[in-house]
């Protein structure tokens, strides 16, 4: 058949796509057209393709409404109405390209640095401190929060923020370690994920190992070679960690993410103590960049912000014992060969340690592994805790090649994850393996203060986040372990187990942070106590109408009663994509309509009965079981 570029056969495309099955003779065996079966079938488009798969695969019409509000869900942590018309009318695609060329927009560490400044000018000192002895001065440690929740409402590259924040949930570092109290540590590792969301995965991967705060974070901070004579040993922690968790998992996988099997069936373990021991070695002689030997204490809050220095050799006893003759001095980097995953590394002096360091992140970068256990991460963040081997093997085959001969490059894996079809096709009610995924807790907080517009009078946000943790448990950094918030393998007790599935975010889900996450909504949409305002200094005016708030005066023409399914509908597609049933919609309009009618005596509206039902409509929204889990 031939189908042109027309309204008509727009709506043509959309009936094919999610409708149409032709029945052939009298055999009665369906042939379905559509959802990805094209098989056969060649179509001809007015540009002159021959093969136009798009139109069978979905992505030929998309987006429209409701596709452009779900695209949005994944690639942001929420949009608003206004933006769902604007990648409507625009594409995905392009969206994308536009998003990717944007420059870097906001730093955490400079706007905590600038906070920390004002404080220290609120002692009346004269002129600007230098930033190495400006973070010797108290700090709290919330002065992250602000800055990262500012950058995060004010930011127009929205996809990197989400690519970041998925980044930190896989390459985990927490303040619930020595640098709680430090948010120029925080601040610090969350612009590295930020700057290299775009890059290769192996320039992520070492500026993660180089940065102080996943030394400290997972103790390989000072880490030095093996003495025999004090039966001290290089720390495993981050050889065992860079393996199971950031890069090739505990398990070898096909390129599709699947887990191999030998030949008595059981699962292949993708690395051993052996190995652990044999990289451990290498991670060794990495202290703080403004240290003045290996083993010196964190000079400063400042040192949080600096590369790691590497230190051949272990000076420290010499700089303390310098009244002996003879200061015992040994390697700060072990020397000789380490062998891991196969590979051995040249026998080499404490000298060379860093080209170690650089082979071991290249072997582990380039591991088989990798590919499909970042890939499958990633898609489990941004799209769905179960997607097929085949969605994987398509991201992984990106990842090891991104068309070009580069590996591991994340801008093609991120477009590759959002624009395949098993995460933009629009039929997937009944499919047994897509199922989306439960929206964790942060990330319902957000899709309500992006997507409702949060607005400031003064342009500053000021939200310290502390109410938010307190109620839904969870905000960036500061998961409870190296594992996340949840880890990606959890199966909760129900029809999962024994399923092949698995429901990772269900591990945030309780009595306790639901009942939050209920007292949160209440909180945040009838008190408009959105934020967690907090004066930065003691005697800094803190005024209540500068306060963000929800400005919701858009929304209350559509409060009359006639016009409520379009409420209705259009606050769906803001907060739920669309994805919320008939039979809902109809439970939340019927609560509507028990309120009182928001028109005056006049036959004007009623602005305060108007956003009393606007309000009340939100929050039944996000209460809905539908809203909860994002397919």
């Amino acid at each position: 058949m031939e189908i042109k570029r027309h309204p008509i056969a727009k709506l043509l495309c959309i009936a094919v796509f999610c409708l149409v099955q032709v029945r052939f003779g009298f055999s009665q065996t369906t042939q379905t057209l559509g959802k990805g079966s094209k098989a056969g079938v060649t179509i001809r488009a007015s540009s002159g393709q021959t093969v136009a798969s798009k139109t069978l695969d979905g992505r030929g019409f998309l987006p429209n409404t409701a596709a452009a509000a779900r695209f949005l869900s994944q690639a942001t942590f929420g949009a608003t109405w206004s933006e769902i018309q604007q990648v409507e009318s625009q594409g995905v695609e392009p969206w994308l390209r536009h998003q990717m060329d944007l420059p870097i927009q906001f730093l955490c560490t400079p706007y905590v640095q600038q906070l920390h400044q004002n404080l220290v000018d609120s002692l009346n000192r004269n002129g600007a401190t230098p930033p190495q002895t400006l973070s010797s001065s108290f700090i709290p440690s919330w002065y992250f929060d602000v800055a990262w929740f500012q950058g995060m409402m004010q930011s127009p590259d929205v996809l990197r923020w989400r690519v970041a924040f998925a980044l930190s949930q896989i390459l985990v570092t927490s303040r619930i370690s020595a640098f709680d109290d430090n948010p120029y540590a925080l601040a610090s590792y969350h612009d590295v994920l930020y700057r290299n969301s775009f890059g290769t995965f192996r320039q992520l991967i070492d500026s993660v190992t180089f940065h102080p705060a996943m030394a400290v974070y997972l103790t390989y901070m000072n880490n030095k070679a093996t003495d025999v004579e004090r039966q001290t040993f290089p720390d495993e922690n981050y050889a065992r960690e860079i393996m199971q968790l950031f890069t090739i998992g505990l398990y070898e996988l096909n390129p599709d993410g699947t887990e191999k099997r030998n030949a008595q069936g059981n699962l292949i373990p993708a690395y051993t103590n052996n190995d652990i021991t044999g990289l451990a070695k290498v991670f060794t002689g990495l202290s703080w960049r403004n240290a003045a030997y290996i083993g010196q204490r964190e000079p400063n809050r400042w040192s949080y912000t600096l590369p790691l220095r590497f230190f051949p050799i272990d000076s420290s006893d010499a700089i303390r014992n310098t009244w002996k003759r003879n200061p015992r001095i040994v390697p700060g980097h072990e020397p000789g060969v380490k062998t891991f995953l196969g590979f051995s590394t040249p026998n080499r002096t404490p000298q060379e340690g860093l080209l170690d360091i650089r082979d071991a992140l290249d072997v582990l970068s380039n591991h088989p592994n990798t590919g499909p256990f970042i890939s499958l991460r990633l898609i489990q963040h941004l799209v769905t805790s179960n997607p097929s081997a085949a969605y994987v093997g398509r991201v992984s085959a990106i990842f090891a090649n991104n068309g070009l001969g580069v590996r591991g490059d994340l801008k093609s894996v991120i477009q590759a994850i959002l624009l395949d079809p098993e995460a933009r096709a629009c039929c997937r009610e009944d499919d047994p393996i897509y199922k989306g995924h439960l929206r964790e807790p942060f990330l319902r907080y957000l899709n309500l203060v992006r997507g409702l517009n949060l607005t400031s009078p003064t342009g500053r946000f000021r939200n310290s986040m502390a109410d938010v943790y307190n109620l839904i448990g969870q905000i960036p950094l500061f998961s409870p372990s190296v594992f996340n918030f949840y880890q990606p393998t959890y199966v909760p007790d129900g029809e999962l187990v024994g399923s092949g599935k698995v429901a990772p975010e269900f591990q945030t889900l309780s009595s306790q942070s639901f009942t939050g996450y209920l007292n949160g909504l209440h909180r945040w949409i009838f008190d408009n106590t959105v934020v967690d305002y907090r004066s930065y200094f003691s005697g800094e005016t803190n005024k209540v109408a500068e306060r963000p708030g929800f400005d919701l005066s858009s929304w209350f023409p559509l409060a009359r009663n006639e016009r409520l399914p379009e409420l209705i509908d259009r606050l769906g597609l803001v907060l739920a994509q669309g994805q919320v049933s008939l039979s809902h919609r109809n439970i939340v309009e019927n609560a509507l309509l028990q309120m009182p009618v928001p028109v005056t005596s006049q036959g004007g509206l009623d602005e305060t009965l108007a956003e009393r039902r606007v309000r009340m409509a939100i929050f039944l929204l996000m209460a809905a079981p539908e809203y909860m889990i994002k397919r």
